[in-house]
């Protein structure tokens, strides 16, 4: 089955919680660049309406939050990068927690999915959030979000820049709010975490 059976929020984290360490579960991050979908797609993902709080306000989210999946994997919602209109503080305290996380669980991460919008294409931020975790050795799972506001030809474009651009990865193009493409890529999470 390619769906995630029991799936609660565990707990919030911030640069100064040294427990992290100790838990030995295996991890899959989200990271992404502000207001690309990511409550709509992890929400989506676990077959839950409201467990990953959305927000209108982009740049909502500014802890990183842990959600237990099946009893023995973590799957983190990290902060958005790359948010223009930030206060430079917060947007440097932000990009901190992001690097102190990765690099702090790096040997329970199993992959890191970099979200990105499908009508944007990837951004500068994008990329060097790319070359940042591909400096640290870690897998990456890149998807396009909200598929379904753009038209069949230009998710092909979208998902071809994508593969040249990084290299030839594997896209996965996915419509969390139509859900589809979704078992496919809960399909790939589950494989990660073998």
């Amino acid at each position: 089955m390619l769906r995630f059976e029991d799936v609660r929020f565990h707990k919030s984290v911030s640069i100064h919680n040294t427990e992290v360490f100790f838990e030995e579960h295996a991890e899959i991050v989200f990271v992404w660049r502000s207001n690309v979908g990511k409550s709509t797609l992890m929400n989506a993902l676990f077959w839950k309406k409201d467990l990953v709080k959305t927000s209108a306000k982009p740049g909502k989210t500014r802890l990183a939050n842990q959600f237990l999946v099946d009893k023995k994997y973590f799957f983190t919602d990290l902060p958005g990068y790359g948010f223009a209109k930030m206060w430079k503080n917060l947007k440097a305290d932000l990009d901190a927690l992001i690097s102190w996380y990765i690099e702090e669980r790096k040997r329970y991460i199993r992959s890191v999915v970099i979200l990105i919008d499908s009508r944007l294409g990837a951004q500068e931020s994008d990329i060097d959030m790319y070359k940042y975790l591909s400096e640290l050795w870690i897998p990456l799972t890149i998807v396009l979000s909200k598929t379904d506001k753009i038209s069949k030809n230009d998710v092909f474009k979208a998902k071809n820049h994508s593969e040249k651009l990084f290299f030839w990865q594997q896209i996965y193009a996915v419509s969390a709010t139509k859900k589809e493409w979704m078992k496919e890529l809960a399909g790939v999470c589950k494989k990660l975490l073998q």
